[in-house]
């Protein structure tokens, strides 16, 4: 089978920040022996010359160029930028059996323009929480994307209750991404409790509310630390709240850093906490578990599913400042729950199956039933 997979955001040799990690995704599409293609496009900026393709282990990588329009343009911009997105891809999507498209938004502005190949999309929580309440343009491209579409593949079945909720009824399929994993990384929780939060700084990720929730742990503890990994709009907000809340010298803003080095913050850490609302599913967490550390999210939000407070992991109500500062202190209090919280988190981490190759399988199933004719799930 040729599989062609056209994300806006796919990290690659030439660009490793880039947002959503599905490199292994593509890895073992090849592994069992299907031709795999990624096409990237990007936007043209006259300073920066990257290469019109490169390899990704054995995947070639293409990266057709497109002008991106200004950004007071607003929801009439996203939309024309659908457009000039699809347009760089078309052509060199290379005849493929499916297409596979990471987003709605940009890549699927491709809808019908594949030929005679099914075009695939894969939901992430952003496109649903932000981009389509933004814009009355942007969400109708994004409704008919999703009911025009062969199959709308999304990460967790809050996500695809919030599609059906904007699209109404479509051929959808809930496949969870995989989680990576690090063998050689072993979780080193310190003496003097540290929290770490691994987030895009955004509202919704609520690390307002574990700051405030922070600084009263501290005024009762002043041993407490916190590392907050990650970058955005709300970086600088959220420094100046923990000078005014005086707990600036307690709390490391590390950054953006590559996978690895925030698994590490979270790795030397006694808890990952991210009270964040919103969130279709949030791969930290289950990172977080994978090493043994506890994973603290919120009630209602996609990580519930995965979580039984108290048992393997911490689940707050949302925007309850005053329950997340107890169980907070409840973890700092009782190192040894603690420490058998993340056992547990652990244990049920590794019964979960959220690998990429479960979610390779997947996929590849539901590749296979798309070419034989057989319908996919309408709901």
């Amino acid at each position: 089978m040729r599989i062609t997979v056209v994300s806006p955001h796919l990290p690659t040799p030439a660009f490793p920040m880039r947002g959503v990690r599905h490199s292994e995704q593509l890895r073992l599409f090849a592994e069992a022996g299907h031709t795999v293609r990624a096409v990237v496009p990007l936007p043209w900026v006259p300073w920066r010359h990257p290469p019109q393709e490169e390899l990704d282990g054995t995947v070639p990588v293409a990266h057709p160029r497109y002008p991106r329009p200004p950004n007071p343009f607003g929801g009439l911009g996203l939309r024309l930028e659908r457009r000039l997105f699809a347009h760089a891809a078309e052509p060199v999507l290379d005849d493929p059996d499916v297409v596979l498209v990471h987003s709605a938004t940009l890549p699927g502005g491709l809808l019908g323009r594949t030929g005679r190949a099914p075009l695939v999309l894969t939901l992430h929580d952003h496109e649903l929480f932000e981009l389509a309440p933004r814009s009355a343009l942007l969400r109708r491209a994004i409704a008919r994307t999703l009911r025009g579409a062969a199959c709308a593949v999304y990460v967790s079945e809050a996500l695809h209750q919030q599609g059906l909720s904007l699209a109404g009824p479509h051929r959808a399929r809930v496949i969870p991404i995989g989680i990576d994993t690090f063998a050689d990384l072993i979780a080193a929780p310190p003496t003097d409790f540290t929290i770490s939060c691994v987030a895009r700084l955004i509202p919704r990720k609520r690390v307002d509310l574990l700051l405030r929730a922070f600084a009263r742990l501290a005024a009762e503890r002043p041993e407490v630390r916190m590392v907050v990994v990650g970058d955005g709009p709300e970086r600088a907000p959220l420094e100046a709240l923990a000078e005014r809340l005086r707990v600036r010298d307690r709390v490391e803003f590390a950054g953006p850093l590559e996978r690895r080095a925030a698994l590490e913050h979270v790795a030397r850490s006694n808890v990952m906490a991210l009270p964040s609302v919103l969130e279709s599913l949030g791969a930290v967490y289950l990172e977080a578990m994978s090493l043994g550390v506890p994973a603290l999210g919120t009630v209602g939000e996609g990580i519930a599913a995965h979580i039984e407070h108290g048992v393997d992991g911490i689940l707050v109500p949302p925007g309850d400042e005053e329950r997340l500062h107890a169980e907070l202190r409840e973890l700092a209090s009782t190192p040894e729950r603690t420490r058998r919280l993340g056992e547990a988190g652990q244990r049920r981490f590794q019964a979960s199956g959220l690998t990429w190759r479960a979610n390779v399988a997947a996929h590849l199933q539901l590749f296979a039933e798309i070419q034989s004719g057989r319908a996919t799930q309408t709901t």
